[in-house]
């Protein structure tokens, strides 16, 4: 057997009890696969500690039946983010995965039906909450950390923007109280609920790019004018998407303002300072340092030390020297930026730093 017909998975992301339905193979130090789970059998506790105790790190799944598999995963993903043996870095690739599908399949609805439909909430709120709840449980920000440097797609960077978001709130109440003014009277379940809410924001603040030519958004260097003025359009495309829907408004807010410019110069509508919502100004910077700190067909990653300084104002730019490292669109961020925030969003980097 070849191969090129399995996908190796962590034996991690097997739930005791639960009906996996599709086989599961060993795979011999000769390279010869054999059934271990047939489809529909259930595994057992005593069976994972026998793989436990046969220091097998993978087991695997014909790629037939990868899509049988994300769907078990997105179904018993909480029990697979509760599980003592899986590692750290096990849970956050298996939930990078599933957050990936979820948005791509929620984008790809949307663009079918002109809006974001109920299941496709449903299923985004259930990924927010089990993100909220591993950031949390974990205590560590190695997750995140390893997440820098990736490639820039755009479902990819909807994940990754959720959890630099989910874990920068969390990080920052204060935050939290501004975006609700109630929030410091509520009980933890209401409290939650609030960051849920911001977690939905970030996961889908760019959902209105579902309309914007394939050739536009992977185009592999700067856009022309007339292609910009057509990007430019999808924070409004994005609120539009949530008529009908029962989100809060400083989601709807977000979505809809996250390219506006701290200076007045952003778009779609050129708002200034604190015309623009808390948590559009939040997922502004992380928006930005995601984008900039990712590979692009065009570029390669810019280290996280780079970014931020740029982002604050390199002194060499404020001077007017040239930094041949560095695009004019990108020199073009300073004062972008509340201030305060960066300040608030560096910081919480340099915790993510000290535990790396």
């Amino acid at each position: 057997m070849s191969d090129e017909r399995y996908m190796a998975i962590p034996p991690s992301a097997i739930v005791p009890g639960a009906m996996p339905e599709f086989q599961i193979y060993f795979r011999s130090p000769q390279g010869q696969y054999t059934l271990w789970a047939a489809e529909g059998h259930k595994v057992n506790s005593k069976q994972l500690a026998k793989l436990t105790e046969s220091s097998l790190k993978e087991v695997y799944v014909d790629l037939d039946e990868q899509f049988k598999y994300e769907e078990y995963l997105e179904a018993n993903l909480g029990k697979i983010l509760d599980n003592p043996a899986a590692s750290v870095d096990q849970k956050a690739a298996i939930f990078t995965k599933i957050s990936t599908n979820v948005v791509k399949n929620t984008f790809e609805t949307s663009f079918g039906a002109g809006s974001v439909g109920p299941n496709s909430l449903r299923r985004i709120e259930n990924l927010v909450k089990n993100a909220i709840l591993f950031l949390t449980e974990t205590k560590s920000l190695k997750a995140l950390a390893d997440m820098i440097g990736h490639d820039y797609q755009t479902y990819e960077h909807a994940t990754k923007v959720l959890w630099f978001s989910v874990g920068f709130l969390t990080d920052n109440p204060s935050v939290l109280e501004i975006i609700e003014p109630n929030y410091s009277s509520f009980n933890e379940n209401e409290k939650k609920d609030v960051l849920h809410q911001c977690g939905v924001a970030a996961l889908l603040h760019d959902v209105g790019k579902v309309f914007i030519p394939v050739e536009i958004l992977n185009k592999n260097g700067p856009l022309n004018e007339v292609e910009w003025e057509i990007m430019k359009r999808h924070p409004l495309t994005g609120l539009a998407m949530f008529v009908g829907t029962d989100v809060p408004d400083f989601v709807r807010k977000a979505t809809m303002q996250h390219h506006e410019d701290f200076n007045g110069r952003g778009y779609p509508m050129g708002l200034l300072g604190l015309n623009i919502s808390i948590l559009a100004r939040v997922l502004r910077i992380i928006d930005a340092f995601e984008a900039m700190t990712s590979r692009r067909p065009y570029k390669e990653a810019m280290p996280p030390m780079k970014a931020l300084k740029i982002m604050i104002g390199n002194p060499a730019h404020k001077s007017g020297e040239s930094d041949p490292d560095t695009e004019d669109r990108d020199r073009g961020m300073i004062s972008c930026f509340d201030d305060d925030l960066l300040r608030k969003f560096i910081l919480f980097m340099g915790k993510m730093k000290l535990e790396e």
